[in-house]
């Protein structure tokens, strides 16, 4: 039964793996780690973020379709991505003009990873990969296995490749990238949204 299986979990994993790579939410976990300089944290939040919004996803992403328009999902995580972007590039003309007290990311890195990676996830196209083949197949389970495991590898690539950026580059440099990351996102989603 098990080996019967494993294409699935292999198609599924692979599947999710290539779509995400260099996208929207693997760039938003690099941009939060050299943003944060927390790489732990992050990695929590973005686990925690995408846990949920993939177990959404196999048992509940075509409900949630009916309640909440995806669109309106959508326009949301927009404009948060966008927002934060222009946060981050206002706190670092701050720093820069006051070198005395450096960035401080705040405490709490990791529920701003697990709220920034849900609404970047939730309606994705990867969502709705894992939707549909698990209403196909009926093994929920599986399919949730293999999304998520793939969603922790490509995101722990963009954690490792934020932290190594953050000791290579200066915090301000880092903030403005992230920002542009943060509003490059924003915009990606809103393109999205209402140009299909």
């Amino acid at each position: 039964m098990i080996l019967l299986l494993a294409p699935l979990f292999l198609t599924v994993f692979f599947l999710v793996l290539l779509a995400e790579l260099a996208d929207k939410t693997q760039l938003v976990t690099f941009a939060l780690v050299a943003e944060t300089g927390k790489p732990t944290q992050v990695y929590l939040g973005v686990l925690g973020g995408l846990f949920t919004v993939t177990a959404i996803g196999v048992l509940a992403g075509s409900l949630i379709a009916f309640i909440v328009p995806l669109s309106f999902i959508q326009l949301i995580a927009a404009i948060v991505f966008i927002i934060l972007g222009i946060f981050t590039i206002y706190r670092a003309r701050r720093t820069q003009e006051d070198e005395e007290s450096p960035m401080t990311p705040g405490k709490r890195v990791w529920v701003r990873a697990f709220i920034l990676l849900f609404l970047a996830e939730l309606g994705d196209k990867t969502q709705l990969v894992v939707i549909l083949i698990a209403a196909a197949t009926g093994q929920l389970l599986l399919v949730f296995t293999a999304a998520f495991l793939a969603l922790a590898l490509v995101n722990g690539i963009g954690v490792i490749v934020g932290d190594r950026a953050r000791r290579y580059l200066g915090t301000t440099t880092i903030a403005y990238v992230a920002a542009i990351v943060f509003i490059i996102a924003g915009a990606l989603v809103l393109i999205g949204t209402f140009l299909p």
